[in-house]
Parts: structure tokens; C-alpha cells; sequence
């Protein structure tokens, strides 16, 4: 069998150090930044939890991959079914999102973003419809309105 422990730890390493990266720079990345707001109630405040636990979860698929586990002999998921095109589709769609939440606002950006997302990866109209749109609500009610993130102000909601 091919050794792929090289290239793999590699690119776990460079994925850690990105997102630390940003992690520091999240508070120059937000326009408009308050920073008279609580720490939890900062516009950092998810994306750097999401950015901290990247790098937790980084750090510990690093020690698991310390021993070479024949593909046999593991339990995970067959990396080759996975399709590269729909992958590089969806980062291309999330940095798009990113794009979007300023100028269009937090809840159309994400419902936006979850309706492309559902269409992309070939999910059923139906599926992506109610989902997204429950899942926007949702996201839009917990980080606005009980969390008090502050995602600057868009054109929409």
C-alpha cells in the first residue's frame, strides 16, 4: 500500500495554521467591529469558536494519524467516493457567502447560501427548500437574536 501519511499530515497542518491565521485576524476581517460589545456578544464570537475548534479538531486528527491504520482495518468513510468538483463547489459557494453577509445581511445571505448549497450537492427542491429556510430561520434566531452577534447591517435581513 502507498504511503499517504505525508501529503495528508501536511495539508492538516496548512488547514491549522490557516485557520489560527484567521482566528487572530477575525476582529480586522468584521466591518463594522464593535468593540464595546461583551465578548460574547461580539461579531468574533462564533467565528472564532468555529475557527478555534478547527484547530482542535486539527490537532487531534493529528495524533490519531500518528500510526499508519491500514484502509481494511478502518472504520472511516471511503475518501474515494468523494467528489472533488462538488467540494471545490461548496468552498467556492461559502466564500461567496462570506461576501454576501455584509452586503445582503446574515439571514438572506445564509438562506441564500443553503438554498445553492442544496442545489449543488443534488439534494431534492423540496428537501433544500425546507431545509434551508428552516435552517436559516433558526441559525438567524440563535446568533442575532439570542446570542446578540452583531453581522453589520445589509441591504435585506
Amino acid at each position: 500500500m502507498a504511503r499517504q501519511g505525508s501529503w495528508d499530515k501536511g495539508l492538516i497542518v496548512l488547514f491549522v495554521l490557516v485557520a489560527a491565521a484567521i482566528w487572530v485576524a477575525t476582529p480586522q476581517l468584521i466591518t463594522p467591529y464593535p468593540t464595546q460589545a461583551a465578548w460574547f456578544e461580539s461579531a468574533a464570537f462564533f467565528p472564532r469558536m468555529a475557527l478555534a475548534l478547527t484547530c482542535l479538531a486539527g490537532g487531534f486528527e493529528l495524533c490519531q494519524r500518528r500510526q499508519t491504520v491500514e484502509v481494511a482495518d478502518s472504520d472511516e468513510l471511503d475518501s474515494s467516493q468523494a467528489s472533488m468538483r462538488q467540494a471545490l463547489g461548496m468552498l467556492a459557494l461559502f466564500g461567496l457567502y462570506m461576501v454576501a453577509v455584509p452586503w445582503l445581511g446574515y439571514g438572506s445571505s445564509t438562506a441564500l447560501f443553503l438554498l445553492a448549497s442544496g442545489l449543488w450537492l443534488r439534494l431534492g427542491r423540496r428537501v433544500t427548500l425546507s431545509l434551508s429556510l428552516l435552517l436559516a430561520l433558526t441559525m438567524w434566531l440563535v446568533f442575532v437574536q439570542v446570542l446578540k452577534v452583531s453581522f453589520g447591517h445589509g441591504w435585506l435581513v
